[in-house]
């Protein structure tokens, strides 16, 4: 009877493959305010460490000044101007994982992100990158292709096609986790570009690519500028 009861529960068990879209939510937006609020009473995972991203983005503003701590922690009010923390920058929700993480917003956040690059990729052309579109097909070299260039930022957007799920002999060049076998790997892929960036637009083409869904691959709204 025990295992009965376990096999009917584990048989309605839902198990997300195909949401790799993350929610972006702003609390200055009412919709979003009630939206984090049931997220938070539903048990959503959450993570706050705007503090530390506010450092960050103050020292960035200010390359050239070396703070003492005081000092940090006085520019980082001046730069809030009175602004309540939880209403600074955003929260995201990843479905996949009921997570719910506060950032810095979208321009804020890519600034710091990409700070550490700046004597390889200056200002000026990661403005020129954030403008093109990369399609990659076929997700398992692929996967590390697509995950170097989002950190790198090195796109606008990326188009990923793949027809194939991730099986176990795939764990051998694909860095996934066990609990994400069976899910398709343009999903995958997708997930992990989200959790490091997701502000990043990416489009995904989960039956690969097709003689139907060619021309959107390489064309829809606007060409891709590398393959």
């Amino acid at each position: 009877m025990h295992l009965d009861h376990l096999r009917g529960l584990l048989r309605h068990a839902v198990h997300d493959r195909t949401t790799f879209r993350p929610e972006i939510l702003r609390i200055d937006r009412p919709a979003d305010t009630a939206r984090i609020q049931a997220l938070v009473a539903a048990g959503a995972v959450i993570h706050d460490d705007l503090d530390a991203q506010l450092i960050e983005l103050v020292r960035c503003l200010n390359p050239s000044k070396r703070f003492a701590k005081e000092e940090l922690i006085a520019a980082v009010e001046v730069h809030l101007g009175g602004r309540d923390r939880l209403s600074y920058g955003a929260w995201i929700h990843y479905p996949w994982s009921n997570r719910l993480v506060h950032l810095l917003d979208g321009e804020e956040f890519a600034l710091v992100r990409t700070n550490r690059n700046r004597n390889k990729i200056t200002r000026e052309e990661q403005a020129m990158l954030a403008t093109k579109r990369i399609g990659v097909i076929g997700l398992s070299v692929g996967q590390s292709v697509a995950l170097t260039l989002a950190l790198e930022r090195g796109f606008g957007e990326i188009r990923l096609a793949d027809f194939d799920t991730l099986d176990l002999s795939n764990l051998n060049r694909i860095r996934s986790g066990v609990h994400e076998l069976g899910i398709p790997k343009v999903i995958n892929t997708a997930r992990e570009i989200a959790e490091l960036d997701p502000y990043l637009q990416v489009t995904v083409f989960t039956d690969g690519l097709t003689r139907a869904n060619m021309d959107q691959f390489f064309c829809d709204g606007g060409n891709l500028d590398l393959l």
